[in-house]
């Protein structure tokens, strides 16, 4: 694929600098696609950048815009599946987790459940398990396992990869809600990556 030559050619993919003047960084030609994908997943990177440190209000008041992004984002609530659903709104991904259930559904099946994420990739082909090291700046990463209620979802915005461009070895993420604010992680090895303690990554849900 040409992502793979892109892998390849970059070897750390850094966070705000995917594209330049318009085009992958790889300087080589790429299918509209891919350009039009790439672009959107600097914009998820870009979005989720700027709003490092935005903090929440007591009892879970968020800043007001992240519910702002379509039907069903609830305002107080825990909001680290809100942020990514924030992010990718805002980046241009067109189909994404539903921030409500179904009528008639369970409750835990919408995009504020962390781990519905990982549902919802593996119902659609967007999930990649941690053990494959496949993943692309504007991933959202999953901690635990659905319907876990110990869980958490955030953004990956910077990739290492191994020297053949086919394997990521470290992560950079921003994560909401993480001690009720927006952080940006060091540089972290795919190996044991966790949001605390008990809570492992499991793996990794693609925009498209």
């Amino acid at each position: 694929m040409a992502r793979r030559a892109m892998r390849s050619a970059l070897g750390v993919v850094l966070a705000g600098a995917l594209l330049i003047a318009g085009a992958p960084a790889s300087g080589q030609a790429q299918p509209v696609e891919d350009q039009t994908e790439w672009r959107v997943r600097q914009e998820i990177v870009d979005h989720a950048l700027r709003e490092v440190g935005q903090r929440e209000g007591n009892g879970n008041y968020y800043p007001e815009k992240y519910s702002q992004t379509g039907q069903g984002v609830l305002r107080p609530a825990e909001w680290c599946g809100v942020f990514v659903n924030w992010a990718w709104t805002t980046g241009g991904v067109p189909d994404k987790p539903s921030m409500r259930p179904a009528p008639g559904g369970s409750v835990l099946d919408q995009g504020h459940w962390a781990t519905y994420w990982q549902k919802w990739g593996k119902a659609n082909g967007r999930w990649k398990d941690i053990g494959e090291r496949d993943v692309e700046p504007g991933d959202a990463v999953v901690y635990g396992n659905y319907p876990d209620m110990h869980a958490h979802v955030g953004l990956v915005v910077e990739v290492k990869y191994d020297r053949s461009g086919h394997q990521a070895t470290h992560v950079r993420t921003v994560e909401g809600n993480f001690g009720d604010r927006v952080v940006y992680s060091k540089m972290r090895p795919i190996e044991g990556l966790n949001a605390g303690r008990y809570l492992q990554a499991t793996g990794f849900v693609s925009p498209f």
